[in-house]
């Protein structure tokens, strides 16, 4: 007659135990069940209470924490482990998604821009940039102590204006004075440079070299003005033109407004029939015209001054492109 104990079975299925905390063929954990058990088989032997004594003798009170929960946790297994799902970093997400704005908007806003310039559809965009063409001859007006008012298609220039040049430079000593309080050197570098250039042109050129510059900043204007929207596109991450969205046309329109400027003068560089000589209706002689027939340039020299003015933008856009690569890379390093 075999002696060997019989090999234990799980409570449950009756299966043979295997050497794991739960059984593999109904998932019970063994240690639950054979506490669970147990306490059946406490509750199984005790005595019964007498008919008499069932009235007057409080219930057993359950016991608050099951005894089987108080034991160890078994360890389970790694290949049933559930995945991990991954934290969301919000603030490393924004910063990717913000250096891919960084790389690809401005690059492809020129290149939209040149296309858009160069299509058959030239004269639409023109639409666009011409304003600032016209505050281009408006802004040069103001900076030399002329008295200019631009419109869509023509601006209005007058004598110079000793009064509205001082309201000019306080208003330019202003924006210096509270990016000094607020600690914003780009104010600071902006309002005191503009008022260099304002004072020069207003207290030290001619009378006939401010009109000069007054008619070679149209499409000097609309390069520079043009260089200048484009950057709006980098504003800081809270202000104003960030937050509700005024970067993204402000980008479009800057770019359209440079390579208006720099295709005219690109193309006339190729072929000098393209120099836009003649009249404006209800304007008068081209600036094109204005500054070869009454000032003397030579064609060519009217070509170069253009285009280095228009390279030193497009330096100055690769310089803070890169600069701002550089800053968003650094901004996700320390926010991952």
């Amino acid at each position: 007659m075999d002696s060997s104990p019989a090999a234990p079975t799980c409570l449950r299925c009756h299966a043979p135990r295997a050497p794991a905390p739960e059984c593999p063929r109904c998932g019970i954990i063994y240690a639950k069940a054979e506490a669970r058990a147990a306490r059946q088989a406490m509750q199984a032997l005790a005595p019964a209470p007498a008919p008499a004594e069932a009235a007057v003798v409080e219930p057993e009170t359950q016991p608050l924490i099951d005894p089987a929960w108080l034991a160890p946790p078994p360890e389970l297994r790694s290949d049933v482990l559930p995945e991990r799902t991954p934290d969301v970093n919000g603030d490393a997400e924004e910063a990717l998604f913000e250096l891919k704005l960084r790389t690809w908007v401005l690059p492809a806003s020129l290149l939209v821009a040149y296309l858009s310039v160069s299509s058959a559809f030239g004269f639409v965009v023109r639409l666009f940039t011409m304003p600032l063409h016209e505050l281009g001859h408006a802004l040069t007006a103001w900076f030399c102590g002329f008295s200019a008012v631009p419109t869509l298609w023509k601006t209005l220039v007058f004598e110079r204006s000793y009064g509205l040049a001082a309201l000019a430079a306080a208003g330019l000593g202003a924006l210096a004075w509270q990016g000094w309080k607020r600690k914003r050197l780009g104010w600071v570098a902006a309002g005191g440079g503009l008022l260099f250039l304002q004072l020069i042109g207003t207290l030290l050129l001619s009378h006939r070299t401010g009109q000069m510059l007054i008619s070679f900043g149209g499409d000097a204007g609309m390069m520079v003005l043009g260089t200048g929207l484009m950057t709006t596109f980098y504003s800081r991450p809270g202000s104003y033109m960030h937050e509700h969205g005024l970067r993204w046309g402000f980008v479009v329109i800057g770019a359209m407004s440079f390579m208006d400027g720099f295709n005219t003068w690109w193309k006339a560089k190729r072929d000098m029939a393209d120099i836009p000589f003649g009249q404006n209706e209800g304007v008068g002689l081209s600036d094109a015209s204005t500054l070869v027939d009454r000032y003397g340039w030579d064609e060519r020299d009217l070509i170069r001054r253009y285009l280095v003015l228009g390279t030193l933008c497009l330096i100055f856009l690769a310089v803070l492109y890169t600069a701002q690569l550089l800053r968003g890379r650094a901004r996700l390093l320390e926010k991952a």
